[in-house]
């Protein structure tokens, strides 16, 4: 008899495998199910019927409600950060990296950084560090980012893509490419862009 040099090991072991992996999931379902039914007083609950919160409060106290609710801000700096402080970061042409950088100068969120960094611009006041600065233009990958924004900033669709594309025999997704790089560079294209530029 010659070993078996396969690591899947034989059909029987791997159904039975299959088997006991299944039968653990359909267990663990089961307890969870059965956990969550205990806390749900049976007189109260009807099918397709949530069961009622427990009162949080002792009877004999007086609860006060607020007439709006409160609502806990999960996400910190989220005060600082306004869709008009937003339009003004990004419109002066700002990138994630930058806001990655301030935040780390100022020692504060990310979405704070974006929102006083809008809040400086739109007083027209300096921000300490200039739109684009923090990129790495050395990585392929960032150059990349920059020559696919420049395609679309610019106006350009996917249409654009196809047309240009046949223009010049490649695939849409080629053509975009290379009109990006275009772009980048200062280069204007063969086709006038069928969108609205953003900037």
């Amino acid at each position: 008899m010659t070993p078996r040099t396969s690591t899947t090991g034989s059909p029987r072991r791997t159904a039975a495998i299959g088997v006991v992996a299944f039968t653990v999931t359909v267990a663990t379902a089961g307890v969870a199910y059965a956990v969550a039914s205990i806390a749900r007083p049976a007189a109260d609950v009807a099918a397709d019927d949530a069961a009622p919160l427990a009162p949080a409060v002792d009877a004999d106290l007086e609860v006060k409600v607020p007439a709006t609710p409160v609502l806990v801000d999960y996400f910190p700096g989220a005060e600082e950060y306004t869709q008009e402080r937003s339009d003004a970061f990004w419109g002066a042409g700002y990138h994630m990296e930058d806001a990655g950088a301030l935040a780390e100068l100022w020692n504060v969120s990310l979405m704070e950084a974006k929102g006083r960094a809008g809040q400086l611009l739109l007083d027209g006041e300096p921000v300490p560090i200039a739109p684009g600065s923090s990129l790495d233009m050395t990585d392929p990958a960032t150059i990349a980012m920059l020559e696919s924004m420049a395609y679309w900033d610019a106006g350009y669709t996917h249409e654009d893509g196809v047309t240009l594309g046949a223009l010049w025999g490649v695939d849409a997704y080629e053509a975009k490419a290379m009109a990006g790089k275009m772009l980048h560079t200062g280069h204007q294209l063969p086709i006038t862009p069928s969108g609205t530029p953003s900037s």
